[in-house]
């Protein structure tokens, strides 16, 4: 062997290894292989989302305590105020009947001249209501006036008490008068004026 054939046959291999260098770098710098990089990368990111996305489903949840066993009762207070705002009136609304009619006797026995108005004496609430405290104050006496708008169990259980079906109504000295028709009348005559008298005195 001559070394010319051995530096001819060194060289050859030296420039087939430049080729697979040449080669090589074509291949990693091809548009092909990117892609398939960058395709890889994003398999592998998806596949770790959705491992931590199906961890995170089927987290159990921690159990929540039961508030409702440790509810505190409502106090009287608050308990008759719901009852109120339900029913429309107060401890009135578990008021009997009978036990109105109680009321009422009680509070015609206890005022000498009783008037059962709508609205208040410096409030009238109503024109009937209005002429009655008119004509009671120039007797100038003392006088008690009951507001049945406040009170829907009075307002309903005087017309049974007195046999008289509208409001106002005037009780003298015990004894029922009328509405503010009779007490008109009563009054121009001078027959309400000496009852009333006789009943504050």
């Amino acid at each position: 062997i001559h070394l010319n054939d051995l530096h001819k046959s060194k060289n050859r291999s030296e420039d087939d290894d430049d080729d697979d260098d040449d080669n090589n770098s074509m291949m990693l710098c091809s548009p092909l292989f990117v892609i398939l990089v960058v395709a890889t990368a994003s398999a592998a990111s998806a596949f770790s989302v959705g491992v931590a996305q199906r961890s995170r489903a089927f987290t159990p949840r921690q159990k929540q305590p039961n508030t409702a066993l440790c509810m505190v009762p409502p106090d009287d207070e608050t308990l008759n105020k719901a009852i109120e705002m339900m029913t429309g009136g107060g401890s009135d609304a578990f008021e009997t009947p009978d036990m109105t009619q109680a009321r009422i006797g009680e509070l015609v026995e206890e005022h000498s001249v009783l008037l059962f108005m709508k609205g208040a004496k410096d409030f009238p609430q109503c024109g009937f209501s209005d002429t009655a405290t008119k004509i009671l104050e120039t007797f100038k006496v003392d006088y008690h006036t009951v507001d049945v708008l406040a009170d829907q169990a009075i307002r309903e259980g005087v017309k049974i008490f007195s046999q008289w079906p509208t409001i106002p109504q005037l009780y003298v000295g015990g004894e029922f008068i009328g509405g503010s028709d009779i007490m008109m009348e009563m009054y121009e005559s001078g027959e309400l004026k000496g009852l009333v008298e006789k009943a504050t005195s």
